[in-house]
C-alpha cells in the first residue's frame, strides 16, 4: 500500500516579480503541514502579470496525473509573496480533504489470524437433505382428508366405499394417521356369487414422510406406514356358517352373519402437492387377516376369506397448518 507523503511543488515558470525566491519559499511553508493521500501528487503554480495585476493559477494532480482541483487567484500588487502563501493555503485545505476521503474509503485493517483457527459454524442442513421431512422447531403439521377405496380378500368379492382420515405430526417427519373405513360389496364385480357384505373398520398407522427434491408445496412426498385395523364384516343372507346346526343356519340365512375383522400390515402413499394446502394422494394397503371364518353360500359352496387383504385408495387431503 502506498504511504502518504508531501506533494511535489512545481513552479512552471519564474514568477514575474522581484521576490520570486521568497514566493516559492512561502509556498513550500504553507504546504509543509499537509500530505497527499498517496505518492506522486503534484501542486503546480503558474504566475502571470497583466499590467499592474498579478495572478497565480494553482492545479493539483494525483499520482495518475489526473486533475483533482484548480484555482486562480489575482490581486493588484508588485510582489508574489502574498499570492504564493494564499495558493499554498488553498492547496493544503484540498489535500487535507482528499486525505480524509481516502481514509473513509479505505477498508479496515485485517486482524492477524490466531494460532488456532476459530471452529467452523455448523450449518443447518437443508430440509431436502434429511431422509424424513424436517420442519422448523415447534411446527407440527395437521391434515384432514378423504379417499375412495376398493378392497379385496374379504370373501365377498370386491368391496368399495369412502374413507376419512387425519394426519398428526408428532415430530421429525413422523405422523399418526387414524382413519375410518366403510364399504359395501360391488355386485357388478361379483356376478358369480350371491354373498354380499358391509365392511367397516378403523385403522391407526404410524407413518414416516419422505420428501422429494423440490420446493415446498410444489412436489411429491412418500408416506411409508405400518398399522393395525379393527372392525367388522357383516355378510348378508343367504350365507351360513359351516358345521352349524340347521336351526342356526336358518337364523343366519334370515339375518346374515357379522364377523370381527382384525388385520395388520404396511401401507404406502404417494402424495402430490397441488399448490397451497391441497394435495392428491394414491395409497396402497397390504394386510394380514388375523381372524378368518369360512361360510357357505346359497349354492352350498364353501367361502374362505383370504389370508391377505389388499386395498387401493385415491383421494385428497387438506393441510390445516
Amino acid at each position: 500500500m502506498d504511504l502518504a507523503e508531501a506533494p511535489q511543488i512545481v513552479l512552471e515558470q519564474p514568477a514575474p516579480c522581484p521576490d520570486s525566491e521568497k514566493a516559492l519559499e512561502l509556498l513550500r511553508r504553507a504546504l509543509a503541514p499537509s500530505v497527499a493521500p498517496r505518492k506522486g501528487w503534484t501542486l503546480t503554480a503558474r504566475f502571470s502579470k497583466n499590467g499592474g495585476t498579478l495572478a497565480v493559477e494553482g492545479e493539483l494532480t494525483d499520482d495518475a496525473d489526473a486533475p483533482v482541483a484548480h484555482r486562480v487567484l489575482a490581486q493588484q500588487a508588485h510582489e508574489c509573496s502574498s499570492l504564493a502563501r494564499a495558493i499554498g493555503v488553498w492547496g493544503s485545505l484540498v489535500l487535507d480533504a482528499e486525505v480524509e476521503r481516502a481514509a473513509a474509503a479505505r477498508p479496515p485493517p485485517t486482524i492477524p489470524s490466531a494460532a488456532w483457527p476459530a471452529p467452523a459454524q455448523k450449518e443447518k442442513p437443508a430440509p431436502e437433505q434429511a431422509l424424513f421431512l424436517a420442519h422448523a422447531e415447534g411446527h407440527r403439521a395437521i391434515e384432514l382428508g378423504a379417499t375412495m377405496f376398493m378392497m379385496g380378500g374379504t370373501g365377498s368379492g370386491a368391496v368399495a366405499g369412502p374413507s376419512l382420515f387425519s394426519m398428526f405430526e408428532i415430530g421429525h417427519g413422523w405422523f399418526l394417521r387414524p382413519a375410518l373405513v366403510l364399504g359395501r360389496t360391488i355386485q357388478e364385480l361379483t356376478p358369480s356369487s350371491d354373498v354380499y357384505a358391509t365392511f367397516g373398520a378403523t385403522r391407526l398407522d404410524a407413518c414416516g414422510r419422505i420428501p422429494g427434491l423440490y420446493l415446498e408445496k410444489h412436489g411429491i412426498q412418500l408416506d411409508v406406514c405400518g398399522g393395525m385395523e379393527l372392525g367388522f364384516i357383516h355378510f348378508d343372507s343367504p350365507s351360513t356358517a359351516p358345521q352349524q346346526p340347521p336351526e342356526q343356519q336358518r337364523l343366519d340365512a334370515e339375518s346374515g352373519r357379522t364377523l370381527p375383522f382384525l388385520a395388520v400390515g404396511p401401507s404406502v402413499a404417494l402424495r402430490g402437492e397441488l399448490g397451497g394446502d391441497l394435495s392428491a394422494m394414491v395409497r396402497g394397503v397390504a394386510e394380514l387377516n388375523l381372524i378368518r371364518d369360512s361360510f357357505f353360500d346359497s349354492t352350498g359352496a364353501s367361502v374362505d376369506p383370504s389370508v391377505f387383504v389388499g386395498r387401493a385408495e385415491l383421494g385428497l387431503s387438506w393441510r390445516l397448518r
